[in-house]
C-alpha cells in the first residue's frame, strides 16, 4: 500500500516520466533572434536630421549620418519585436530640437535571412524603418 501511495505522490509530481527508457532532451533558455534595422529620420518636411541617436534596450545605439540614415543591430529576447527610440541628442546642432519617438519594429517571416538552430530563431533585416521627427516647441 505504501509503495503505491509513493507511486501516486511521484506520478503526481511528475517523476514517473523522469524513469521511462526513452531519449529525451530537455533545453532550458529563451528564444532569441538577431536582427538588423535600416532606415532615415527626417524632419516634418522631409529633410534627413543628422544626429539623432537610434537605441533599443537590446541593442547599442547609433547616431543617424548627414542623409539620415542609420543602421541598427542587436539580440531580441522571446519576441519577434523591438522598440526603437528615436532621441536628439546634439540639441539646435542638427537644425531644431526634435521631440524623443518610439516605434515598433515587429519581424515576421518575409523578414527572415538567415535560419536559427535551437533556441536561437535566426537572422532578420527590415529596411525602411523610417521616422519623421517633430521639433519641440
Amino acid at each position: 500500500m505504501k509503495e503505491k501511495l509513493l507511486l501516486a505522490a511521484a506520478s503526481l509530481l511528475g517523476f514517473a516520466t523522469a524513469c521511462e527508457n526513452k531519449r529525451t532532451v530537455d533545453m532550458y533558455g529563451a528564444p532569441y533572434l538577431d536582427y538588423k534595422v535600416k532606415g532615415k529620420v527626417t524632419d516634418r518636411e522631409g529633410n534627413p536630421i543628422k544626429g539623432i541617436e537610434v537605441s533599443s534596450q537590446d541593442a547599442s545605439p547609433v547616431t543617424s549620418e548627414s542623409d539620415g540614415s542609420y543602421e541598427l543591430s542587436g539580440r531580441e529576447w522571446s519576441f519577434r519585436q523591438t522598440t526603437l527610440t528615436f532621441t536628439d541628442i546634439d540639441g539646435p546642432e542638427n537644425g531644431g530640437e526634435f521631440a524623443d519617438r518610439k516605434v515598433t519594429v515587429e519581424f515576421t517571416e518575409a523578414d527572415r535571412t538567415e535560419k536559427g538552430k535551437g533556441w536561437h530563431e535566426g537572422t532578420f533585416s527590415r529596411s525602411g524603418v523610417d521616422t519623421t521627427l517633430e521639433k519641440k516647441e
